[in-house]
């Protein structure tokens, strides 16, 4: 009978029916004890491993072996970590080094050329202003000098140059003297 051949009532309640239907569950047990009566389906046999010493060994050494690999290889991909963070950390450094250097060449010519205006200013101003800015370029002075001593303490210009403020500021406090008003 084909598809032509129904009427319109039929194919509706042919259509009306379930396209599948779920097998109830005794039947897959009813055909697995058949295949087994059969003999052609055997119950799985459990996993049984040896246990003589050679097999235990083997067990032993392919932990051991695991084991070591591991950690080998964790310690090999940490150490390439390191490697790559201590490059960029040493390449920050070289470029935070680069831009300090720049920094001190923009403030010495801007000191220089600040004491340069203060001295063509010191014969027409009033002695204040240029004993004020002595002062200042005097106690910047012995500033970078610390700073370069603590930089390379092995640089006698450094040195000299705080030898001589420490002779200037001993001599200076020697002459000075007390005077008491009564």
């Amino acid at each position: 009978m084909h598809d032509d051949e129904l009427t319109d009532p039929e194919r509706q309640a042919i259509g009306a029916l379930p396209r599948e239907r779920a097998p109830r569950h005794a039947l897959e047990d009813r055909v697995v004890a058949a295949l087994r009566r059969e003999g052609l389906l055997h119950r799985p046999a459990p996993l049984r491993l040896p246990l003589t010493p050679a097999w235990i060994g083997a067990a032993v050494a392919a932990s051991v072996a695991l084991f070591v690999g591991g950690f080998t290889i964790g310690g090999w991909i940490e150490s390439r970590h390191t490697t790559d963070l201590l490059a960029q950390m040493h390449e920050h450094e070289a470029a935070n080094a680069t831009m300090a250097a720049a920094a001190v060449q923009r403030t010495g010519s801007a000191y220089v050329a600040a004491l340069a205006a203060l001295a063509a200013v010191a014969d027409t101003s009033r002695g204040e202003s240029v004993a004020q800015g002595r002062e200042v370029a005097v106690s910047a002075m012995h500033a970078v000098a610390s700073q370069m001593v603590r930089l390379a303490p092995e640089d006698p210009l450094a040195v000299r140059i705080l030898q001589g403020f420490d002779r200037t500021a001993h001599r200076d406090s020697s002459d000075a003297r007390r005077t008491m008003w009564f």
